[in-house]
């Protein structure tokens, strides 16, 4: 009936089982559960949403074909899922996730929705940005009862949230969407200016007049498939693994270009990355990524790109 990746998962309400055999065993006792399943599948998309036959809501996460997690749950929605894209300015920012006595995206934004939403739970977010780094397009969700139209949302977010947050699309989705364990990949791009420092600009751009910029073009491309990527982690994790599908240094209007994107990334792990490019850039270290990744320690890494030059540009689900 569904085929099976060896790390799949299944969660039917509260109960959560990772082994294989037993999700099958569950499954076939449950059959009744998972028949005329009415899923929005598509093949642009990694995870379908929908019902089962009892109108019980369901969602299931692909990979190649094969299913990674199924979580159903029985209980019918009391409310609305909404789904935000936003940019901002991180400039001002400590980062994205709540902090009591700073000033950050999901704090900002949070406070708003508690005044109209009337509900003091947080608003989850795709990425938890560092501090001083900027959004193209950030996802994230809430739950809402209040009978709002999607275009009056943003006309309400965008009047009440500072002038640094921008909301762009509010959208109804599956009560089952969530904007951060949905994401299937995500794009950053690293801006570095080869002009004069402009004190205008510091906030947005790194600046470097010199690089080889052909041997950092080579290096990255040794991030693409998927490593252990302990040597450009600022923290030890259990699963060190992360896959890179894009790679790419691109050069336009004296500004160069680095832009990654991959199913995940480890704490300031992009901004390790772009450093080491610099530091091959500059003559630094003539140590390739490939034998920096085999390493896995931050012996030959244990610095890091300033913040103000990063942008997460884009989200896929």
């Amino acid at each position: 009936m569904f085929n099976f990746s060896d790390k799949a998962a299944i969660k039917i309400n509260d109960l959560l089982i990772f082994d294989h055999d037993k999700i099958i065993e569950n499954i076939s006792k449950n059959q009744a559960l998972f028949k005329d399943l009415v899923l929005d599948y598509s093949p642009s998309k990694q995870t379908a949403y929908g019902y089962n036959r009892f109108g019980h809501m369901i969602k299931i996460s692909y990979r190649d074909d094969m299913i990674e997690k199924i979580v159903l749950v029985t209980d019918k929605p009391e409310y609305l899922r909404k789904k935000l894209i936003v940019s901002y300015d991180g400039s001002n920012f400590f980062g994205f996730q709540y902090q009591s006595k700073h000033r950050t995206i999901q704090g900002e934004i949070t406070k708003v929705l508690k005044e109209i939403n009337r509900s003091d739970e947080l608003i989850q977010g795709a990425s938890r940005t560092d501090t001083g780094v900027h959004a193209y397009e950030q996802v994230l969700h809430f739950d809402t009862t209040m009978d709002i139209s999607n275009e009056k949302w943003i006309e309400i977010l965008n009047h009440q949230l500072p002038n640094d947050i921008l909301v762009k699309v509010v959208e109804d989705v599956h009560p089952l969407f969530h904007s951060r364990y949905d994401v299937y990949k995500k794009r950053y791009v690293y801006k570095i200016s080869l002009d004069e420092i402009n004190p205008f600009l510091i906030n947005y751009y790194h600046f470097e007049k010199s690089l080889n910029i052909e041997i950092m073009k080579k290096n990255i491309k040794y991030l693409l498939g998927t490593h252990d990527f302990t040597s450009f982690s600022k923290s030890a994790v259990d699963d060190p693994y992360r896959t890179i599908h894009y790679a790419e240094i691109i050069k336009k209007d004296g500004v160069l270009y680095i832009e990654i994107e991959g199913n995940g990334f480890l704490r300031y792990m992009v901004r390790i990355i772009v450093e080491y490019l610099l530091k091959l850039g500059k003559g630094k270290t003539s140590m390739s990524i490939k034998d920096v990744l085999e390493v896995k320690s931050r012996k030959h890494t244990n610095s890091m790109a300033k913040a103000e030059g990063l942008y997460l540009e884009h989200i896929i689900y």
